[in-house]
């Protein structure tokens, strides 16, 4: 990747250059990436099941952004997070398995990997395990 030192006036500029530009400017993490615009998916080459998938995750995410703004619901999930945070802080892989059990074959519900970082992934991870 070529690398340079771009004039004062790239700082300012994000997104297109003007309407039928394919050149897009984006800013990450201190630097500026001048590349193509990125191609949105068509419509048409989405499938059923993904259409299931982003249909329920909306209703999840809707149903976590009510959970959240109630604050006697708020309190409940911040003691559980919290729980969980406790737990997790000790051994992530025994924490997941104790304070999320099994699959009816034994296995963790969730990836010995998965570790929570937000109130919010965590309310969402635990509405789209008891919608199914």
């Amino acid at each position: 990747m070529a690398q340079a030192e771009l004039n004062i006036t790239l700082d300012k500029l994000s997104g297109k250059i003007y309407g039928d530009s394919d050149v897009y400017i984006a800013h990450r993490y201190g630097r500026t990436v001048i590349s193509h615009y990125p191609r949105h998916r068509d419509e048409k080459s989405i499938t059923p099941h993904q259409r299931e998938l982003n249909a329920s995750f909306s209703k999840i995410s809707k149903r976590t952004k009510q959970e959240l703004s109630d604050p006697e619901k708020r309190a409940a999930w911040q003691e559980r997070y919290d729980e969980y945070r406790r737990h997790a802080s000790q051994d992530l892989a025994k924490a997941n398995l104790e304070f999320f059990g099994t699959n009816p074959d034994g296995k963790p519900t969730v990836p010995a990997d998965k570790y929570y970082f937000t109130l919010r992934g965590f309310v969402l991870a635990q509405l789209s395990k008891t919608s199914k």
